[in-house]
């Protein structure tokens, strides 16, 4: 069923009146994000193919929107207190989207109620940079519930940016240390940081390093419009012949080929 005939950000922002409102600077300043994103994770061409998917992270519903838009399953998750809220219930049943609530998603939780290769498709945008713990419980549950030939759409920023670069160089040169600041830690909540931005030959690692079955070798470096760049320093094209500063997003398709090895890390510290 389609809900909205002709996606646009106007109509896209009347529909989600319907159900008491949503975040609609939020939406608005993401839009375009979000249509990235469904470029690169579907073939436009070619649904004729219904997916069963997992959006984690789901927040308001507003990328669970778009792929439930074109007939296919969703199955959203996020925490507890964001699932309980009236919009969100009322949008999701709308658009026949099921909510899991994750208590404890360092665990798996609430995934790990899926059934086994259960999921084509898992829309992972704009958290990676916000886990703040050990992630390796929630690739396992990730793995198990994804189908062979399942992919893992990661979307996050560039660390490598040119203009993220610089930030971090005035701030080690002005004697105010590396990572997020104090400010940032003190001002707002633990999975509003960026704890860790990501490099794609990081991402690429992070992925090759849980799994001898992901295929990290599908991605797209994005400057979105809102934030297209300036002509670059000559350090910043030299630094482009290793990776791309000019991008701020990287887009990253990690798929599933077979089930061969499964998360290869078992730390001692998991419990058994």
């Amino acid at each position: 069923m389609i809900y909205v005939e002709h996606e646009n950000l106007d109509n896209v922002l009347e529909w989600f009146r319907n159900f008491n409102g949503t975040d609609e600077n939020y939406l608005r300043g993401h839009y375009e994000r979000y249509q990235r994103t469904l470029q690169f994770a579907l073939d436009e061409s070619n649904c004729e193919t219904k997916l069963d998917i997992l959006d984690i992270g789901c927040h308001w519903l507003h990328n669970t929107f778009f792929y439930s838009n074109r007939g296919h399953r969703v199955v959203a998750t996020d925490a507890p207190d964001l699932m309980d809220y009236d919009s969100v219930v009322t949008a999701s049943k709308a658009m026949n989207a099921v909510l899991l609530p994750s208590k404890r998603l360092e665990t798996g939780n609430g995934i790990s109620e899926l059934e086994e290769n259960s999921i084509d498709l898992v829309l992972f945008c704009e958290i990676i940079e916000h886990l703040a713990f050990n992630p390796i419980p929630l690739w396992k549950q990730i793995y198990r519930v994804l189908r062979p030939g399942g992919r893992i759409i990661v979307t996050t920023p560039n660390s490598m940016y040119h203009r993220s670069i610089d930030i971090q160089l005035n701030r080690a040169l002005s004697g105010s240390g590396f990572g997020i600041s104090i400010n940032d830690i003190m001002s707002n909540g633990t999975y509003g940081h960026h704890w860790k931005e990501f490099s794609i030959l990081e991402l690429k690692e992070y992925f090759n390093f849980l799994s001898a079955d992901f295929d990290t070798s599908r991605f797209e470096m994005i400057t979105l419009d809102f934030d297209k760049d300036t002509d670059l320093s000559s350090e910043a094209i030299e630094i482009s012949k290793f990776t791309d500063v000019r991008a701020h997003n990287i887009y990253l398709e990690v798929k599933l080929n077979e089930k061969l090895s499964g998360i290869q890390v078992d730390p001692p510290w998991i419990p058994k």
